[in-house]
């Protein structure tokens, strides 16, 4: 929903009346105003400066007990020091007294010289209401630096921290949404079981109706917001809404947080997709700080030779001392400069030391370099603001950057396109290889963490492409990931970040919302020495973990809770995405019935499908001897099956419509089963049949190895023609469990 221009200006006035008296800090009478403005329920209540000002025509929308509170903007917990309490309603001079003798009690828990100023007095409606679980909520929300306004929604009351920090933390929410969507997310609350319960499910109404307001609020007094307003709201606390005893959902208490728009350093970064594929499909690529030295190593040597060996024709190499390198029997001129090139130059890679950045950067700008990756880190007297801005003084227009402090990029050749690789890591210590199952880009902000999810993904070859875009000075997260959106070949999006940037994390939720491919996310810096270890590596912000979590969640993002969860889902959604499942009933066939205890257990979106009889006939006949308990979906065909045998259980199961997808789990040791390096390739192998049998159904199908070094080539067959492998069956079915889990929400 959207507030009204009437709207708008009559909480504008607010805000600027209290600013107009120095404070940064509304009072509660004044969140009650703007709460008024959006048609939230409010209780009675009367402001005044002076004692003397109260009068019978001032206490008659009051009942017969109401509550007085101190008004000061020195004073928060209002309650320690004496400034509530509740009083009947009686002759007016009676409510005088009282507030005369709270503000004496009030200042007599200070110091002689320190005694906080006293605005005056709130008038508040008393609102009878229970105190049971479920009857007070917490609605509030909180400017985040990368994120923007967040939404906060939990158990309210005295005890809304202790039960947060105890029992449940509060559900997070980024506005903003309209009504609908807000009943959408309330539905996920575990509340709704109380409101069933009491027989209030109307409840659920009342509280969304309520989100979707503050989060118009939220929204519109951020700066997310396209059309900025004169205020930013820091933050805002109702603690809480109550459900009234007359049935009405009433805010008793509130306290806000704001400043001058044009007082805030955040905003949202523009989002530039513009110039990127010059760092994937460039014409021309120089690389700077190549040593002809064979007896030293050389940063740029190795980078340039991996160039070489992609069959580049437009490489050029670049020394300031000049000579020649040799890759191969091809010798290659060091020129001195990029103004000495013989040929256009797109993309620049410089791998020189850090120091000369600044001044290679002058001279690109004027040679008509359009993309610079900065393999180099900052320059060690400088700070990482000093150095930004030293490049900021000399980049041109439309020159775009990735890093400093990076790995650069890896895009797998194609056609007539050669590729590039930069990741200087030599091949005889890690090839990287594509195939025609290559449909992923991972994004990472930590280079080393590229070479390690190459080494791990080595027979599946799934990475089409890769960026390490370390520090960030210009391309973003986001850019990259709105460009890879829209990139032809890229199906599946994964990616490995340390730290956001302010604004960055709301751009990226709006882009992973719209996503119409999978995104797939593990960020680093959770704790508090998580964050700090990842600040000085990356120069970056990390935010809190919870609002990352929650936004992620909300946008539909893939969200790993570790680096080897990253790895296991990258896998599934690369190797089956085009495999969506109809639904979630799953069936597998082991050869330990262990492992379909263990897989069972760990069923969560997925339920045990019910074979239909067809199948099951067509199992009994597989299974002559009986030594398989057909009625289960979940079939242990024990170490005495053969390949074959094996393999026509799992082809009965593709055939049932009753299940949707399917898991193997393999221990590999039974001797029937031809799993050996000297017979695994056999055609009539379990893993040729089984890759026999994902080319011929279209459903999903995980495999489980439970098994050591010395079936590996067993697991290779199955990797390199594009079956998912996981070395347990827990990894496989949390890993099937998730890709399932994406595509019903997708579907709704």
């Amino acid at each position: 929903m959207n507030l009204t221009m009437e709207t708008s200006s009559r909480i504008n006035r607010v805000f600027a009346e209290a600013w107009a008296e120095g404070r940064g800090v509304l009072y509660e009478f004044e969140v009650y105003r703007i709460l008024e403005q959006l048609d939230l329920g409010v209780p009675a209540f009367q402001f005044v400066s002076d004692p003397r000002a109260v009068d019978e025509e001032l206490l008659k929308p009051f009942g017969r007990h109401l509550m007085v509170k101190i008004v000061s903007p020195q004073i928060a917990h209002k309650q320690k020091v004496g400034g509530v309490k509740k009083v009947k309603n009686e002759d007016p001079l009676f409510i005088q007294f009282v507030l005369e003798r709270m503000r004496a009690e009030v200042l007599g828990h200070f110091p002689a010289g320190a005694a906080p100023e006293i605005e005056g007095f709130l008038l508040v409606e008393l609102i009878p209401h229970s105190q049971a679980l479920g009857y007070e909520t917490l609605i509030g929300f909180k400017e985040d630096p990368a994120f923007g306004p967040v939404i906060a929604l939990s158990k309210g009351g005295d005890d809304a921290e202790f039960f947060a920090k105890y029992f449940n933390p509060a559900n997070l929410f980024m506005p903003s949404f309209d009504r609908a969507a807000a009943r959408r997310l309330v539905e996920t609350l575990n509340i709704r079981h109380k409101f069933a319960a009491l027989g209030h499910p109307e409840y659920l109404d009342y509280v969304a109706d309520a989100i979707a307001k503050v989060s118009a609020l939220a929204y519109a007094y951020s700066f997310v917001a396209p059309q900025a307003a004169p205020f930013i709201i820091k933050s805002l606390d109702v603690n809480p809404f109550v459900f009234a005893e007359d049935g009405r959902f009433v805010a008793i208490d509130g306290f806000a947080e704001f400043q001058p728009a044009a007082e805030t350093a955040l905003a949202v970064p523009p989002l530039r997709r513009e110039g990127l594929d010059r760092f994937f499909t460039p014409r021309g690529v120089a690389v700077i700080g190549v040593s002809g030295d064979r007896a030293k190593y050389s940063l740029g040597r190795e980078i340039a030779g991996l160039l070489h060996e992609l069959g580049r024709s437009d490489l050029y190499c670049v020394n300031a001392r000049g000579g020649e390198v040799l890759f191969g029997e091809k010798e290659y001129p060091l020129y001195k400069s990029l103004r000495e090139l013989p040929g256009p130059v797109e993309l620049a890679v410089y791998a020189a030391p850090a120091q000369y950045t600044v001044d290679f950067l002058r001279e690109a700008a004027e040679t008509g370099v359009r993309a610079v990756i900065l393999i180099s880190g900052i320059p060690a007297e400088l700070k990482y603001s000093e150095f930004a801005a030293q490049i900021g003084a000399v980049l041109p227009p439309g020159l775009r950057i990735i890093g400093p402090n990076c790995m650069g990029v890896y895009f797998a050749p194609s056609g007539n396109e050669p590729g590039l690789n930069t990741l200087f890591v030599d091949e005889k210590r890690l090839e990287i290889r594509s195939s025609e199952f290559s449909n992923t880009v991972l994004l990472t902000q930590s280079g080393a963490f590229s070479v390690t999810a190459i080494d791990k993904m080595q027979r599946s070859r799934l990475f089409r492409a890769i960026v390490s875009f370390g520090n960030k000075y210009d391309v973003k997260i986001t850019d990259l990931l709105a460009y890879f959106e829209a990139r032809d070949g890229i199906e599946v999006i994964a990616l490995y970040v340390e730290g956001l940037d302010p604004g960055e994390g709301r751009r990226f939720f709006e882009l992973a919302r719209e996503s119409a491919k999978p995104v797939i996310i593990y960020k680093s810096g959770r704790t508090e020495a998580g964050a700090r270890a990842a600040a000085s590596h990356t120069a970056s912000m990390s935010g809190s973990y919870d609002v990352f979590r929650a936004a992620c969640r909300q946008a539909g993002v893939i969200l790993a809770e570790t680096i080897e969860e990253l790895y296991d889902l990258t896998k599934v959604f690369s190797l089956l995405v085009s495999r969506i499942p109809a639904g979630n009933r799953v069936a597998g066939v082991v050869n330990a019935g262990f492992e379909s205890t263990v897989g069972a257990d760990e069923l969560r979106q997925l339920e045990q499908a019910q074979l239909n009889e067809a199948t099951i006939a067509k199992l009994n006949r597989i299974n002559p001897y009986g030594l398989v308990d057909t009625s289960s979906p979940f079939l242990d065909v024990t170490p005495m099956a053969d390949d074959r045998m094996y393999a026509a259980y799992v082809e009965a199961l593709l055939q049932d419509e009753n299940v949707d997808c399917v898991f193997v789990a393999v221990v590999p040791h039974a001797a029937s089963l031809k799993t050996t390096p000297d017979t695994c390739r056999h055609p009539e192998s379990l893993a040729n049949l089984l890759v026999d049998l994902q080319r011929r159904y279209a459903k999903p199908m995980v495999i489980s190895v439970n098994a050591g070094r010395y079936y590996q080539e067993f697991v290779a067959v199955m990797e390199e023609n594009g079956l998912p492998v996981y070395p347990n069956i827990r990894a496989a079915i949390q890993s099937l469990d998730a890709f399932v889990e994406f595509w019903k929400n997708k579907r709704h």
